[in-house]
């Protein structure tokens, strides 16, 4: 064979390989996945919500380079729902189509509607409320709903504390706050004969006159709060001097340690139960990852349940994209998050089992006391969507 049509037999065919064996390769080496990190950076909520800043520098830091250093572009929501379209607005310009962050129950529930209509798939790392995912095909909580926590805080409640006399104490200007203490009431009234009162306030008006009253008259041996943090302090201060033994239980949103450190410093007699999602203690290959991270990037810090839960966030994000194998579209994504187990801080976690987009999953429960925390039980509650 003529040495010149054999030269450019062999080039054509390594052209040929090159194109079908490497063209993978080639293809991955351009992708570079974008994902919006939303987030309060300038807000009311903007203490907490740097600590989930705080995890997504230590998801870059420990996963960055998986997929071709996958791009984060931080968008801040400045606290409000406003900002919070605002944002999501200026992440649809840059044609962006995942979305990781907020916290409050109210920006989740309008950022999910966002995505539902411009075909945006967004994960939550903290926001609880199940409206957020119930009936929506593109938003994903990594943390529990109100149903799930309200049902452990429910068994905690009768079944470990044995309380008999609870006061449900009820912000009516918080949709979140309405739903978490309806999930634990009606939970409550399925185990025992327990006797329930509640104090309905407002994020302006706390009634707290009222509700010294109603303590007075009602005894009751245990507070639930379904508020947020800001809400909740002043009233478990003001009820504390009413009561100073009454024991308190609350959810995740109340859960934030630096926020309850800083209310020890004002009762630092308090007795408080609260549920988490997180714990440093948790035996998890992930968790001992992130916690190195953490360490590496704020030495002088403790890592946080919000740093954590959006390092989880990212991170099922991220091995969803490794899944589609490249061709990384808001379906292909999709169904891996729906069809798969992550590994995350908290173990491993899926979106398969429960009704919703909201993982089954457990809920660890702690307690406060004379300034130090320590967790004292794990509970997995199933729950159902109501017919």
């Amino acid at each position: 064979m003529n040495r010149a049509i054999h030269n450019s037999i062999s080039l054509l065919a390594f052209l040929i390989g090159a194109s079908v064996f490497g063209g993978l390769w080639t293809q991955e080496a351009r992708v570079t996945p974008k994902v919006a990190f939303l987030f309060s950076d300038t807000g009311s909520s903007a203490a907490i919500e740097r600590e989930m800043k705080r995890g997504a520098q230590v998801f870059s830091l420990k996963h960055g380079g998986e997929i071709d250093k996958l791009s984060l572009e931080y968008f801040d929501n400045k606290g409000t729902v406003e900002g919070t379209l605002t944002a999501l607005k200026k992440i649809q310009n840059r044609e962006i189509r995942f979305v990781v962050g907020l916290r409050k129950g109210d920006e989740a529930l309008a950022a999910s509607q966002v995505a539902e209509e411009n075909e945006l798939l967004f994960v939550t790392p903290l926001s609880m409320f199940s409206k957020t995912t119930l009936g929506k095909k593109n938003t994903f909580q990594i943390s529990g709903n109100e149903v799930l926590v309200g049902a452990a805080l429910a068994d905690f409640a009768v079944k470990d504390l044995a309380r008999k006399k609870i006061l449900i104490l009820v912000n009516q200007g918080s949709v979140y706050s309405q739903a978490f203490s309806a999930a634990f009431k009606k939970a409550v009234k399925t185990k025992a004969d327990i006797a329930i009162e509640q104090h309905v306030s407002s994020g302006t008006d706390l009634k707290l006159e009222l509700l010294k009253a109603q303590v007075l008259k009602f005894k009751p041996d245990l507070i639930f709060i379904s508020d947020d943090i800001s809400n909740s302090a002043v009233l478990a201060k003001y009820i504390h001097q009413t009561d100073p033994f009454l024991p308190f239980l609350a959810g995740e949103s109340f859960g934030n340690e630096s926020a309850i450190k800083l209310m020890l410093k004002e009762v630092p007699r308090i007795r408080l139960y609260f549920a988490s999602f997180w714990s440093p203690s948790l035996k998890s290959f992930e968790n001992e990852k992130f916690k190195q991270g953490y360490q590496e990037l704020f030495p002088n810090k403790k890592a946080s349940q919000e740093a954590a839960l959006t390092y989880d966030a990212l991170l099922v994000f991220l091995r969803a994209f490794e899944l589609t194998r490249n061709e990384i579209t808001v379906d292909r994504v999709r169904y891996h998050l729906e069809h798969q187990s992550f590994e995350t801080t908290q173990g491993q976690i899926d979106f398969k089992t429960g009704p919703t987009h909201s993982p089954i999953r457990n809920i660890l429960i702690k307690v406060t006391n004379s300034s130090k925390t320590k967790l004292v039980k794990t509970l997995r509650v199933k729950w159902k969507l109501e017919p």
